[in-house]
């Protein structure tokens, strides 16, 4: 839509739609949103109705339209459309940029908002909002005084067709019919102009002209038609129209402002009419019709104080108001402001902040990761430079874990060991993302975050072999981790301290979301080897540990009647070995079950092609938690009697033994907690 050209049928229609789609996606009931929201929402609402009295309008006088062959859609009221757009002002960017903002700041598709997102809603985009609201109800207020002008003037155009054809007709008889002569109503001008303005009040109206006076206003010619009655209309709609009197309560004088908007509004229209630039319009324009309207309606204003409706404050409130109030012009839109790729959006969670390798000279880098939902994330890296403040560098990248493959550099088989890499790419291996971090902590909480599993220990330099057998499908050499399903809690919030300046935190952090009980890494000194056999004959032992911190049960989820807790059933505990088969990348996805029979299930998952060239397929967010539908695809291995581990000392092994039973033992004592609530609450409800 060009409002240099003017609107047409379409570009209402489509504006509407628009509004009502808004209405319809944006604004749901799931939101829960909070007064203000609302209010946005109802706003938007009245301008799709006013937007659809339009169209109507237009519909209505089309069909009472006169039918001739030499016509067609392009040049349907033209004259009337063509001013339409100045008059009006271009509704559809207004709600275009409503549109963005409210996608851009409200979750719309990815379930139920909480008091404190609705709070962080508005904290976060308040100016863009109430500014939005401004121009909605602007172009409400505009679209509704147009609204009978515009009617008039496409019956009138329907008229000078139908006498243009009359005449037509009479030329060809040779009969002249005189044209039908228009009656304006001069009555509301004379009541107008007869009304007193105090020479002071005039005075500080013509001083406040240059204040905020938009650029492409040049009132020292003439006054421009369309920057004129949009302060006409913007300060009428401001005036006594909002004032509701109660004679019987003695609440029949207006606010001062408001009777001072009143009085401003007959000092601009005075001066728009006095105008050239008005005057060219000509009497049967849109816009002279428009003016008649606005006559009758300030008339109307003034009449409830000729019949003791209303009374006016005394002239002395009206001299002491502050210059500001006596202001003409109406603001130019500001734009929506930017997001800053480093603000927390609603609905947003901040799980992990990291201080990234300095890459050269005096650059430092962090980290941040947002969570959005269970599988989409938000990952912005900023750079600073220590010798000049000034320097600033923003990246910001959406990761969706459904289709983004999560590439453990750091664990290739027969690697450096200091390398600390993890790729992210596309589920085509492309575009592929290097994040250089540094330190093992920082490798395990950045996974953690991607893939809801906490590593609770992790070891390298070791061997593994699947019933004994030497075929190169079954055995290898590489590292491993035990993971528990828990994934990243939203971080604290953190104040007075900035990004790149608390490295020590940032580390701190990272290593208590790993939890309590995390082993990193194990190194040894020692190539004393020893055995560890996992047999499916043979339930894995345990032993009584002490109970290790980081057990839980719930989970805080939302609700349309607020937040709360969920319990959920413990996962089991699962072992990744990160190795090679075959000459390609491989993973051993090893769950361990509650059965004596059947204790552990082991899924091979293997790289599309050899060494580097299936890097970009060795993809680890496969066994990710939410599961990836891929993940039913991976391949169990058949006819499984047992597994060997081959550790580098016997303090490998016990120190593996022991890690994992305890492991099992957190995940016993979650059980037995789930297992203990659900009999309690059984009892509650049967008692």
């Amino acid at each position: 839509m060009s409002v240099g050209f003017g609107f047409s049928l379409g570009d209402i229609i489509t504006a509407g739609k628009l509004a009502r789609d808004i209405c319809e996606n944006c604004f749901t009931e799931a939101q829960a949103a909070d007064v203000k929201y609302l209010r946005f929402r109802q706003d938007i609402s009245s301008l799709s109705e006013r937007l659809k009295q339009l169209e109507d309008i237009l519909n209505n006088a089309g069909n009472q339209r006169s039918r001739r062959p030499w016509h067609t859609d392009a040049d349907h009221f033209g004259e009337a459309l063509q001013v339409l757009p100045e008059v009006t002002g271009d509704f559809h960017k207004t709600l275009k940029d409503c549109e963005r903002l409210l996608r851009d700041h409200a979750r719309l598709q990815y379930g139920k908002s909480s008091v404190a997102s609705n709070f962080a809603w508005w904290t976060s985009t308040e100016r863009d909002v109430n500014n939005l609201r401004d121009r909605v109800n602007f172009h409400i207020t505009k679209v509704s005084f147009i609204a009978k002008p515009f009617e008039i003037q496409l019956l009138l155009e329907i008229r000078r067709e139908l006498q243009s054809l009359r005449s037509d007709v009479a030329e060809l008889r040779g009969l002249l019919t005189k044209g039908i002569p228009q009656t304006i109503d001069t009555s509301n001008d004379i009541y107008l102009q007869a009304i007193h303005l105090q020479g002071e009040v005039a005075a500080r109206f013509t001083a406040a002209l240059d204040c905020k006076r938009p650029s492409t206003v040049d009132i020292t010619n003439d006054w421009p038609v369309k920057e004129g009655f949009n302060a006409l209309v913007f300060h009428f709609a401001k005036s006594t129209v909002e004032f509701n009197s109660y004679q019987r309560l003695g609440q029949n004088i207006p606010d001062a402002r408001q009777y001072l908007n009143l009085l401003k509004s007959v000092w601009i229209m005075r001066q728009l009419k006095a105008s050239s630039s008005f005057q060219s319009t000509g009497h049967g324009s849109l816009w002279a019709d428009y003016m008649r309207e606005l006559e009758a309606d300030i008339k109307g204003q003034f009449r409830r104080f000729d019949n003791e409706q209303l009374v006016p404050p005394p002239d002395d409130v009206i001299f002491q108001l502050p210059d500001e109030y006596f202001s003409i012009w109406v603001d130019e839109e500001p734009p929506l402001r930017s997001l800053d790729i480093m603000e927390q959006r609603p609905l947003e969670e901040k799980i992990l902040e990291l201080s990234l390798p300095h890459s050269y000279g005096s650059r430092q880098s962090s980290l941040t990761v947002f969570r959005k939902s269970e599988s989409e994330f938000r990952l912005v890296k900023t750079t600073k430079l220590t010798d000049n403040p000034l320097y600033h560098s923003e990246e910001g990248s959406n990761v969706h874990m459904h289709s983004t493959r999560l590439v453990p550099a750091y664990a290739i088989p027969g690697g450096s060991s200091t390398t600390n890499n993890i790729a992210l790419c596309n589920d085509r291996g492309q575009h592929e993302e290097w994040l250089s971090l540094k330190t093992p902590e920082d490798v395990a909480a950045l996974q953690r975050a991607l893939t809801g599993y906490r590593i609770h220990h992790s070891m390298s330099d070791f061997s593994w072999c699947i019933n004994g057998s030497r075929e190169p499908e079954d055995w290898g050499y590489g590292s491993l981790q035990l993971w528990q399903l828990k994934p990243l809690p939203t971080m604290p919030p953190q104040t007075g301290v900035g990004t790149l300046d608390r490295r020590e935190s940032i580390i701190t952090t990272a290593s208590t979301m790993l939890g309590d009980t995390a082993t990193v890494t194990s190194k040894t000194s020692t190539n004393t080897r020893s055995h560890s056999r996992f047999s499916t004959s043979t339930a894995i032992s345990t032993s009584n540990t002490t109970i290790m911190s980081g057990s839980s049960i719930t989970a805080t989820v939302n609700g349309p009647r607020g937040d709360g807790i969920e319990l959920v059933r413990p996962e089991v505990p699962v072992l990744i070995i990160f190795t090679k088969c075959t000459g390609r990348y491989a993973f051993l996805h090893i769950k361990f079950l509650e059965s004596s029979k059947k204790p552990f299930v082991v899924q091979r998952y293997c790289a599309d092609h050899e060494d580097e060239q299936g890097l970009f397929s060795w993809d680890l967010a496969t066994f990710r938690y939410p599961r990836r539908p891929e993940f039913k695809q991976i391949k169990t291995v058949e006819k499984m009697k047992y597994l060997d581990l081959e550790f580098s000392t016997v303090t490998a092994k016990d120190e593996f033994i022991k890690e994992l039973a305890e492991l099992e033992n957190v995940r016993t004592v979650d059980h037995n907690k789930f297992e203990l609530y659900l009999r309690d609450r059984k009892k509650r409800a049967m008692s």
